[in-house]
């Protein structure tokens, strides 16, 4: 990953409508919105599809954007794809079951470990989706709880009592399953 100032720096350029620029950023994040979405859609093919319109948008926005201070710019990328997210479930109400999906081996590098951990994927998924998304961003995603808040568009007071509330609800699903 690169630092955070060659991003901006990126960015910069993307702004002036350097689209090699934006390919740079694409091919940073791609993956990691990806991972994101796939999190809570368990659908390849529409995890691909909202990844296309998360970059989409903010090729569309780039030039708005403003960084805040302390904000890195997956931040920004992070809060399109989690709005991208809730219009996409604002539109869909149908729902794919975990265990109906086949390609959930993609959530880890390592298939033996994605079985290992099934189980736990299959509770998170009967998780309310702003629970889901707060651990996903926290602890898959690997972000502070000051980039979850500005994510989620919520206080950091908040996500730590969402984050909270979440793991309670992700024991008690893991115990009611043993």
């Amino acid at each position: 990953m690169l630092p955070e100032s060659e991003i901006q720096n990126l960015v910069k350029q993307s702004q002036t409508g350097d689209s090699s620029a934006f390919g740079q950023i694409y091919d940073i994040y791609s993956n990691r919105v990806f991972n994101f979405l796939f999190g809570k859609l368990k659908h390849q093919q529409a995890a691909e599809d909202l990844m296309q319109t998360v970059f989409i948008k903010a090729w569309t926005n780039l030039k708005s954007y403003k960084p805040r201070k302390g904000a890195k710019f997956s931040t920004w990328l992070y809060q399109i794809a989690n709005f991208t997210l809730i219009d996409h479930w604002r539109t869909r109400k149908s729902t794919v079951e975990i265990s109906e999906v086949e390609n959930l081996a993609q959530l880890s590098v390592d298939p033996k470990l994605f079985e290992d951990y099934q189980f736990l994927w299959a509770s998170l998924a009967n998780l309310p989706l702003p629970y889901q998304t707060v651990l996903d961003l926290r602890f898959r995603q690997d972000m502070s709880v000051t980039e979850a808040a500005q994510i989620m568009n919520k206080s950091e007071i908040s996500i730590r009592v969402l984050q909270h509330r979440a793991l309670k609800a992700l024991k008690k699903e893991l115990n009611n399953k043993s």
